[in-house]
């Protein structure tokens, strides 16, 4: 048998000390760690039973409800997008063109207007 001497033997390893997080960052999901209790009770504060007292109720709905504003966030622009062409393309049909035709035509012609202010053109200005 040998004999380990203390120049071989294996160090322990040193944990890093958590960072804190950004003061923006505390309300996001974070998916495989921790949250801090305070953190989860002040999301979790105004729901129904006892998701809004039970730590582990608490952290399943938080991190259900983060999950759905994130997927939310996400989602909204290319809703605003298809909100935007809707609203251009009716206001091209009162001309007598479709949308495809327009945006080509605003291409070729080098127009720089993005979809938003067509909204906001064809919304204000729809005789114009």
């Amino acid at each position: 048998r040998r004999v380990a001497s203390l120049a071989t033997a294996p160090r322990p390893r040193l944990r890093r000390p958590a960072r804190p997080a950004p003061p923006g960052m505390l309300l996001s999901a974070v998916r495989y760690a921790r949250i801090p209790r305070e953190i989860v009770f002040a999301v979790a504060k105004g729901m129904y039973g006892r998701s809004n007292r039970c730590m582990k109720l608490a952290h399943l709905r938080v991190m259900k409800e983060l999950n759905h504003k994130y997927y939310l966030r996400h989602r909204r622009p290319s809703q605003m997008r298809t909100l935007w062409i809707v609203r251009i393309n009716a206001a091209a049909r009162e001309h007598g063109i479709i949308y495809r035709r327009f945006i080509d035509g605003l291409h070729r012609a080098n127009v720089p207007l993005d979809r938003k202010t067509l909204c906001a053109l064809a919304e204000t200005e729809p005789f114009t």
